[in-house]
């Protein structure tokens, strides 16, 4: 509130202990103006008006609400300091190197001022990671030309777990290439009608168990080891791969076990 009002609003109490004596003097109750102070009872308070008039002071019109917002401008608002932000825009009297804008994406570098100008962003490095793979099936997105490309799969076969030799990538999941769905490779299924089942022999899984070659995943049960096994062979001695799922070769399991696939 200003200094201005504040006096204007003393002056006006002032005059109103005044106007009351006047009220207090009129004799029995009466309220009309007549000899004896009913004047002084109703014209003190332009009274008080008309001295502070006379002294340059503001009428009680002078209280309405805004009057005083400059005296009251001096918030913390208003004496805050804006945010100096580098837009790019201009770059005087700052050495070269400094910051003038943020990074337009993962593939380019923040612009910095040069020469007195801000400089277009900088493409990164190819080869920069620029998105994280989601898991170890999958290979981490890298700058190229300053584009960001895509994730990538890891191959089938892929070992996403040193020291366990069934942790594989298919299809770019993790799996444990010992069950009936994935025997020893991606995709070798285990013919359950055929009595087969994924088990160990010889250090690699195979489908064993089976009864009938026409049945296998590959078209032979080897009788080489019992129980008998879906081997990756002609069934005539022979490593053969025509069955074996892309990605894989075939291995001749020699003295410890059937012909399998591996990668």
């Amino acid at each position: 509130m200003g200094l201005r009002v504040r006096a204007a609003m003393l002056a006006l109490l002032a005059g109103w202990p005044a106007w009351i004596a006047g009220c207090a003097s009129q004799g029995d109750g009466g309220t009309g103006g007549g000899p004896g102070g009913g004047d002084a009872g109703t014209h003190a308070p332009q009274d008080a008006q008309d001295a502070l008039d006379a002294t340059g002071g503001p009428s009680p019109d002078a209280l309405a609400p805004g009057v005083d917002a400059d005296d009251d401008a001096g918030g913390d608002d208003a004496t805050a300091a804006p945010d100096v932000v580098l837009s790019g825009k201009s770059c005087k009297a700052l050495p070269d190197g400094t910051p003038c804008g943020p990074s337009p994406d993962a593939c380019h570098d923040a612009p910095v001022c040069a020469a007195g100008s801000c400089a277009p962003a900088a493409a990164k490095a190819d080869g920069t990671v620029c998105a994280m793979a989601p898991d170890a099936c999958h290979t981490d997105g890298t700058c190229s030309a300053g584009t960001c490309g895509a994730v990538g799969s890891r191959p089938d076969g892929y070992n996403w777990s040193a020291g366990d030799a069934t942790a594989i990538c298919c299809s770019a999941a993790q799996i444990h290439a010992d069950t009936n769905s994935d025997c020893g490779a991606c995709g070798i299924a285990c013919n359950a009608s055929n009595g087969e089942s994924c088990s160990l022999l010889g250090g690699h899984y195979f489908c064993r168990g089976c009864v009938a070659s026409a049945d296998c995943w590959s078209r032979c049960c080897s009788e080489s080891f019992s129980p008998y096994s879906c081997a990756a062979s002609d069934c005539a001695g022979n490593c053969d791969s025509t069955y074996c799922p892309a990605g894989t070769h075939c291995v001749s399991g020699g003295t410890t076990s059937s012909d399998y696939c591996s990668y």
